[in-house]
C-alpha cells in the first residue's frame, strides 16, 4: 500500500469512528444521562443544541467517507483480480446499501424530525415541564429512528470488517 492509500484508508476509518462514535456517545451516554436528570422539555432543548453542534462534524465525516471510500474501491487492486470481484463486490454492494440507508435515516432524523420537534417544544408555554401527547409521540418516533441509526451503523461496521477480511 502506498502512502496515499494509507492516508486515505486512515481518513476513512477516522471519519467512520468520529461519525459512528459521536452518534453512539450521544445515544448511549448523553441521552440516558439527561433522561435521568432533566425534565423532558429542557432535555429536548439541550439535545437540539448538541445535535446542531454535531451536525457539521457528522456531515463532514460523511463527505470524507464517501470520497475516501470511492478512492479505496478504485485503488484496492480488487477490481484487477477476477477471483475477488464476485465476493468483494457483493459485500461492497451490501455495505453501500447499508450506508445509503444510514444516510437517509440520519437525514430524516436531523433535517426533518429534529427541527420539527424543536419547533414544537419552542412553541410550548414558558414553564411547561411535561410534554403534550403530540410532542411525546414525535419524540418517540425520533427514538425509533435513532435506534435504527444505531443498528445500521453497527451493520455498516460489520460489513466493513467483512470487506477487510475478504468475506
Amino acid at each position: 500500500m502506498d502512502l496515499l492509500g494509507l492516508v486515505t484508508l486512515w481518513l476513512h476509518v477516522t471519519a467512520a469512528a468520529i461519525w459512528v462514535g459521536g452518534n453512539f456517545m450521544i445515544a448511549m451516554v448523553i441521552v440516558p444521562y439527561f433522561k435521568r436528570s432533566l425534565p423532558p422539555v429542557e432535555r429536548i432543548k439541550i439535545m437540539t443544541q448538541i445535535g446542531r453542534s454535531f451536525e457539521p462534524i457528522g456531515g463532514t465525516c460523511v463527505i470524507i467517507l464517501i470520497f475516501s471510500g470511492l478512492f479505496n474501491i478504485f485503488t484496492a487492486g480488487v477490481l484487477e483480480n477476477p477471483d475477488l470481484i464476485g465476493p468483494f463486490m457483493r459485500m461492497l454492494g451490501v455495505k453501500i446499501l447499508l450506508v445509503l440507508i444510514l444516510i437517509i435515516l440520519t437525514g430524516i432524523h436531523g433535517f426533518i424530525m429534529a427541527p420539527r420537534l424543536a419547533r414544537a417544544v419552542e412553541e410550548l408555554e414558558p414553564g411547561t415541564e411535561e410534554l403534550p401527547d403530540h410532542i411525546d409521540k414525535m419524540r418517540a418516533q425520533m427514538a425509533v429512528v435513532s435506534s435504527l441509526i444505531g443498528v445500521f451503523s453497527l451493520l455498516v461496521l460489520l460489513a466493513a470488517v467483512a470487506l477487510r477480511l475478504g468475506i
